[in-house]
């Protein structure tokens, strides 16, 4: 069936709908979403600025509804196994969906644009002007006649549910445009609600938010409690103090590891992260681009799901190894390079010190910085090794840290001076040069775990290359389960 058939036959059979509705006009809404519920009224569809919302979630779909979710607000991008089950879904026929940004963004308008037209105009767009509307096949019609509903006020491209399993270029056109969604919507209906997949635009249909919560996420939930068993404790990086202020952390095994926090800082005013031919570029304000210092692409990937696990939890710790040797690592570092090499790092630390009466070693990062150096972007990441103790309050607190400096451009560490309690005990009896080598790739990482912060907070756009870099397979050695 054509486009304009499916449109007229959506047209005639949605005309005698009566009652549709704005489903929940107080929440915070989304403009565009407000905009077109008056058309959809009289084509029998229902809006909802949030789908998960108490009284709508939990009511059964009379008609269908067309929405946001509560756990996909706006610039919440899709991470790579959310793209990889869009993907395997949309290619077996089993949904489809339809992208659209304002016409003012595009030279024509409506559902003819040739796709490189619109995918060029989709990434030159603001993130928060590209919306992509994800449906279950069963909700054809209701799609078409939401393309309709948003008239000559949007461009347009039209994904619909393939007739058999598609070449791989029409799942990855459609997958681009996904990957790089700022606004994801859903159709919610009876079909949809049927349809048993981990793509969240699905999944998260039918709930309600949990009492106390803008989430539908049951972190308690027996899933979520496994994966936590295998990571570090959580905690953030400075709750344990620094030279001026005591930790905070009542802990009876004091915390150790490695763990990074920061967001990266730039000298320059840089705007957007490129992804091409395998290396990543910083590009400012002018359009002008810097590449960043080369790198593993394993390294890369692994290091930006960190930061998105970090992000999930609120946790910076990456890895600890407790006093039976037994290895806890973040769930994005498993069986990585990264991985593997951060806890052989995290074991490094006594050997360069003798006779300190602490327990445990933790290696923190205090500040990550871009930098131009000879139209390279090159970073300098400040970070700390200390050495931690409790009290008699079972509070975790640093008796001595020794400061490095790592440079991109010598890719080496320079001690920088220590502090603490027991500082003193260091002097004569560590092999600072020693100890900052043998951490240095830590700090490494720290920089690029930095500069995915800015990305995943938005500070930095990430769409051009963003496709590409979400395909990337990370997987690397298996991570010991004890040192």
């Amino acid at each position: 069936m054509t486009v304009r058939c499916m449109l007229f036959s959506c047209l005639f059979g949605f005309a005698a709908g009566a009652g549709a509705e704005l489903l929940d006009p107080d929440n915070s809404g989304h403009p565009a979403l407000a905009e077109i519920s008056a058309r959809l009224d009289g084509l029998g569809i229902d809006t909802a600025f949030s789908l998960n919302a108490n009284g709508i979630a939990n009511a059964v779909p009379r008609r269908p509804r067309v929405g946001a979710l509560a756990d996909l607000p706006p610039l919440r991008f899709p991470l790579t196994p959310e793209l990889l089950a869009w993907e395997q879904a949309f290619n077996s026929a089993e949904i489809g969906a339809v992208a659209f940004l304002p016409a003012s963004r595009l030279t024509s308008t409506g559902t003819e644009t040739p796709y490189q037209v619109f995918y060029e105009a989709w990434l030159n767009a603001d993130a928060e002007e590209r919306f992509f509307l994800s449906f279950h096949n069963g909700d054809q019609q209701s799609a078409v006649a939401i393309t309709a509903a948003l008239g000559s006020g949007y461009g347009m491209q039209h994904l619909p549910v393939l007739q058999e399993a598609s070449a791989v270029n029409a799942a990855e056109h459609a997958g681009r445009l996904y990957a790089t969604s700022g606004q994801r919507w859903v159709i919610d209906s009876i079909p949809a609600r049927g349809y048993r997949s981990e793509i969240p635009e699905f999944a998260y249909l039918g709930q309600e938010l949990r009492r106390g919560s803008s989430s539908v996420v049951d972190t308690g939930s027996r899933a979520m409690r496994r994966i936590a068993s295998r990571e570090p404790a959580v905690f953030l990086k400075e709750s344990l103090g620094d030279e001026f202020e005591a930790s905070t952390i009542p802990e009876i095994i004091v915390p150790g590891g490695i763990a990074f926090g920061e967001n990266a800082v730039f000298a320059n005013e840089f705007n957007k992260v490129v992804f091409e031919n395998g290396e990543l570029w910083l590009e400012d304000l002018d359009g002008q681009r810097f590449r960043l210092p080369e790198e593993d692409l394993t390294v890369w990937k692994a290091n930006f799901d960190f930061a998105a696990r970090s992000e999930e939890i609120a946790s910076d710790a990456i890895v600890d190894i407790d006093e039976r040797g037994r290895v806890k690592i973040s769930s994005a570092l498993q069986d990585t390079d990264v991985g593997v090499e951060m806890a052989r790092i995290d074991t490094e630390p006594f050997n360069y010190v003798q006779r300190l009466d602490v327990r445990k070693s933790v290696i923190i990062d205090t500040l990550v910085r871009f930098v131009l150096e000879e139209n390279v972007a090159g970073f300098e990441t400040d970070y700390e090794v200390r050495f931690l103790q409790s009290d008699r309050m079972r509070i975790a607190r640093t008796q001595a840290a020794v400061v490095y400096r790592y440079t991109s451009a010598t890719q080496e560490s320079r001690f920088r001076d220590s502090w603490g309690p027991d500082a003193f005990r260091l002097e004569g009896r560590t092999d600072f040069e020693g100890l900052g080598g043998s951490t240095a790739n830590a700090a490494r990482h720290a920089a690029w775990i930095a500069l995915f912060r800015g990305v995943l907070g938005n500070s930095l756009d990430f769409s051009h290359g963003r496709y590409e870099f979400m395909k990337i397979d990370k997987a690397g050695r298996s991570t010991p389960s004890r040192i």
